[in-house]
C-alpha cells in the first residue's frame, strides 16, 4: 500500500461515519427552539434596556440639586394633588358562586390642573358597611406597595386609572344593607403627603 494511502483513507471514512448521525438529527425542530430562545433573549434585553433607562433617570433626579432647578421647572412639575374613586367601581361575584366576594375600585389621581398623573407611593383600600345603630363593619381591606400600585395601572376604552381588587366577605345579615362605603388612602412616596377619597357603592 502506498504511503499516502494511510492519510487518504481516514479522510474519506470520517464523512461517511458522520452521515448517519446527521440524517438522524431534526434540524428544523432545533432551529425553531433556537429561534424561540433568541426571541426570548431579545425581549429580556429590551426590558433590561428600558429598566436601565428608568434607573438612570431616577439617579439623575436624586442627584439633581433642587436649588439648581428653575422656578418654571418646579412650577411645571406635575404632582398628585387629588384622588377620586370612579363611578364604575362596583362589587362582583368573582367566582360565580352566587355571593359577592370582590370589590373593584377604580382610582384616578390628578394634578393641580385636573389632569391624570401617575401615583408613586402606597395605597390602602377599606371597604365597610355603616349600620345606623353600631360601629362600622369592615368587609374588606387591601394594602398596595409602590410596586403593586404601579402594576395596577390601567389605560383603555374605560379611561386611565388604577384598578384595585379587594376581597370582601359579607356578613350573614348583608341583605339588610343596600350599600357600602369604599375609602382609599394614598401616601405619596416622594412627599409623604396623604390624600383620601371615598365613594358609596350599591351592594345589589
Amino acid at each position: 500500500m502506498p504511503r499516502y494511502a494511510r492519510f487518504i483513507l481516514p479522510a474519506l471514512l470520517v464523512p461517511l461515519l458522520l452521515l448517519p448521525g446527521c440524517r438522524g438529527r431534526d434540524f428544523a425542530n432545533e432551529n425553531d427552539i433556537l429561534r424561540a430562545r433568541v426571541m426570548e433573549l431579545e425581549d429580556e434585553l429590551a426590558e433590561a434596556v428600558r429598566r436601565n433607562a428608568e434607573l438612570r433617570a431616577e439617579l439623575a433626579s436624586v442627584a439633581a440639586v433642587p436649588a439648581s432647578l428653575s422656578e418654571a421647572v418646579r412650577a411645571s412639575t406635575p404632582h398628585v394633588t387629588d384622588i377620586a374613586i370612579g363611578p364604575l367601581s362596583h362589587l362582583r361575584d368573582e367566582n360565580r358562586d352566587g355571593a359577592i366576594d370582590t370589590c373593584i375600585a377604580y382610582v384616578s389621581p390628578s394634578d393641580a390642573l385636573g389632569r391624570f398623573v401617575q401615583m408613586v407611593g402606597e395605597l390602602s383600600v377599606h371597604v365597610g358597611l355603616l349600620p345606623a345603630d353600631r360601629d362600622a363593619i369592615t368587609i374588606g381591606r387591601a394594602a398596595l406597595s409602590p410596586a403593586q400600585l404601579r402594576a395596577a395601572y390601567r389605560s383603555g376604552m374605560t379611561g386611565t386609572h388604577y384598578t384595585i381588587a379587594v376581597p370582601v366577605v359579607l356578613p350573614d345579615d348583608a341583605g339588610a344593607y343596600r350599600e357600602c362605603v369604599v375609602h382609599v388612602v394614598y401616601i405619596d412616596g416622594r412627599t409623604a403627603r396623604r390624600l383620601e377619597a371615598h365613594r358609596v357603592i350599591r351592594l345589589r
